[in-house]
């Protein structure tokens, strides 16, 4: 069975992203790692050991959930698959699988989740290569290990090639 490695990040929504930036910032110590002007702000306590420990994202209204999703880490891309299948096996909504691209940790195999509340999990790998581009990409995990790493990596072969 896959076995969890850690709780990586948490990502808040929030209604002023620059006073929640300041306080984690000003009051915790936590360095300003990097952001998406205006939408999306990252902090760590230590940047040489995480990306991210901290999220910060604008769009929380009124009485919305302040919780944009809670981040596993395990250790392979096979046990994102495997937690994948075992959800699938019992019945746990998948929300979206995702290769997330990280400047300095690399890209992930990601498989975002629900628990029974409707809160959003992730559970993710790091993969060891990549491509130049740092994107985003929609994966399938119902392919294969090898292709699933491909995806993530953004060395796939492209249609036609």
């Amino acid at each position: 069975m896959p076995k969890i490695k850690g709780l990586s990040h948490v990502v808040l929504y929030t209604k002023d992203l620059d006073k929640m930036v300041a306080f984690y910032r000003d009051v915790l110590g936590l360095v300003k790692y990097r952001e998406h002007a205006g939408r999306m702000v990252f902090l760590t306590a230590d940047p040489d050991a995480e990306d991210h420990e901290l999220a910060l994202v604008k769009g929380r209204e009124g009485e919305a959930k302040i919780i944009a999703h809670i981040a596993w880490r395990v250790e392979t891309p096979a046990d994102v698959k495997a937690y994948y299948e075992r959800f699938k096996a019992q019945g746990v909504p998948i929300d979206h699988c995702v290769s997330h691209a990280y400047e300095e940790m690399g890209n992930t195999v990601s498989c975002y989740f629900l628990d029974p509340e409707g809160n959003r999990l992730e559970v993710y790998a790091l993969v060891a290569e990549r491509d130049a581009q740092r994107i985003n990409r929609p994966l399938d995990l119902d392919k294969t290990l090898d292709e699933i790493i491909a995806q993530a990596s953004g060395l796939a072969p492209t249609a036609g090639h």
